[in-house]
């Protein structure tokens, strides 16, 4: 039948092999299991994305759950992550089943649980799923007969979640905005949300790569530069303002500037900061997974904000959030959440805010991109992944430990730090991470420069130590 493991962000496995609708009605059993345990509310909501057969696995889902009498919201169609989040808060839910392998290629499918405050369920409640499987017989009941049970009840989530974006959003900025816009939801549930929002505005919005697509046109709907090549070439073409993108679940974004340049996201989530505090005036914490930058890191120390760092995972963000008055919390992969939206990531809200931002400032974004790294160092940064499956994380953390470098790019390494994975960091703040993906068989390799030179030599020497570790 398969061993499921929860990692990262849920339960991922490839389509037919070990995600099929037998193994879906197993994670499902024990979710019920795990919630009729608990004390309180007992209602739930359950999501899906446009990958191949979610809505029938999201039905499979909703079968077992309310075949053991726990009342559920199934979404009349495919949506982003963050509406089951949003509609676990509106609604007073227990928790929520969303159907997505989120930036995942397109063979892979998976479950994500989410818990009564709306964000990603720690490790704690997956070991506890984990521990329940096969505990108990799996109960079906057709959704047609939940319904007359008054236990199923079919929802339009949508609408409510863009209602609650735009409250977030100055609106009388995105009214003024008069920006061309390219947008790219690489074949996934971003589509048309951006438009529905910038509809009262005198925005263009031109859109590449609709859904639906269960092929996501041969790429993974991740949202980094190697995925974007059209989308930049379509801003120059086009002579727009700004592109936007958003991953296969809408949860992740990707920014290109008005010279078709792709920006990284430890820019992103800078710009992000710096307009929070310098655009709006807000104050509060800062909390970022280990794999992003220094640039956030002299922007919080430049306005006397607190910054956590944490290891990677929105959930490990959203543990933060809940505990400490983050004012917005991301990670490397391109997902950003903000205080007093939801306790989730956010796609079309980042993508958004740049919009709002644009406008207020009247500049181009390559212009202000520009302006910030004057004030806070420039950032070059690469990601290097490759095929690694069963890496034993901690004897790997334990070999590199025993052969740390006393210097990377030519620069001596000031720190090491095994938050998650190995992180050295040299005297001039450049570094390297080296960590297993906790969401698919690959070892990804990471490091920051202020320089292409330096970027290059930190990188070169970071892959050779990673698969000598391995």
């Amino acid at each position: 039948m398969g061993e499921i493991k929860f990692g990262t962000d849920g339960w991922r496995a490839v389509i037919a092999q070990d995600f099929t609708f037998a193994n879906v009605a197993r994670v499902a059993q024990a979710v019920a299991d795990y919630y009729k345990g608990k004390e309180g509310e007992k209602k739930l909501v359950v999501g899906y994305d446009t990958r191949f057969l979610s809505r029938e696995f999201a039905e499979v889902v909703a079968e077992v759950l309310t075949a053991n009498d726990l009342p559920v919201i199934l979404s009349a169609e495919d949506l982003p992550t963050q509406c089951i989040s949003f509609a676990i808060q509106s609604e007073k839910l227990a928790g929520g089943v969303m159907v997505s392998a989120s930036h995942n290629p397109p063979k892979f499918n998976g479950i994500k649980i989410r818990e009564s405050f709306g964000g990603s369920a720690p490790p704690e409640v997956t070991r506890q799923i984990e521990a329940l499987l096969d505990k108990r017989e799996i109960k079906r009941v057709p959704l047609e007969e939940a319904e007359k049970k008054g236990l199923l009840k079919r929802k339009d989530i949508i609408e409510g979640y863009l209602k609650k974006v735009r409250s977030f959003l100055d609106q009388d900025l995105i009214e003024k905005s008069r920006l061309k816009v390219i947008h790219d939801p690489m074949f996934g549930v971003g589509d048309g949300l951006i438009e529905k929002i910038l509809a009262p505005s005198r925005c263009q919005v031109l859109t590449i790569h609709p859904k639906y697509n269960p092929g996501f046109g041969g790429l993974a709907p991740e949202p980094i530069e190697k995925n974007l090549e059209a989308l930049k070439i379509k801003v120059k073409e086009e002579k727009a303002d700004l592109g936007l993108a958003t991953d296969g679940d809408a949860d992740r974004a990707g920014v290109v500037s008005d010279k078709g340049e792709y920006l990284t996201p430890h820019q992103v989530f800078s710009l992000l900061l710096l307009y929070l505090v310098e655009g709006r005036g807000l104050r509060g914490g800062v909390a970022k997974t280990v794999s992003l930058g220094y640039q956030p890191e002299r922007i919080a120390e430049n306005f006397g904000l607190s910054l956590y760092e944490v290891p990677v995972g929105f959930k490990y963000v959203c543990d933060k959030m809940l505990e400490k008055d983050i004012l917005l919390g991301g990670e490397e992969s391109g997902g950003y959440g903000y205080r007093g939206h939801l306790m989730e990531r956010d796609g079309i809200l980042s993508c958004l805010l740049f919009v709002e931002m644009l406008t207020r400032l009247q500049k181009p974004l390559s212009r202000i991109l520009k302006e910030m790294e004057a004030r806070f160092g420039a950032s070059f940064f690469k990601r290097v992944d490759f095929e690694k499956s069963a890496v034993d994380k901690e004897k790997m953390i334990r070999t590199l430990s025993l052969s740390s470098p006393s210097s990377l790019g030519g620069v001596p390494v000031r720190e090491v730090k095994t938050l998650d994975g190995i992180k050295f960091v040299m005297d001039d703040k450049s570094w390297l991470l080296i960590r297993p993906s906790g969401t698919e068989p690959k070892v990804r390799v990471y490091a920051e420069a202020p320089g292409e030179a330096e970027l290059k030599k930190i990188m070169d020497q970071g892959v050779k130590m990673a698969q000598e570790a391995i």
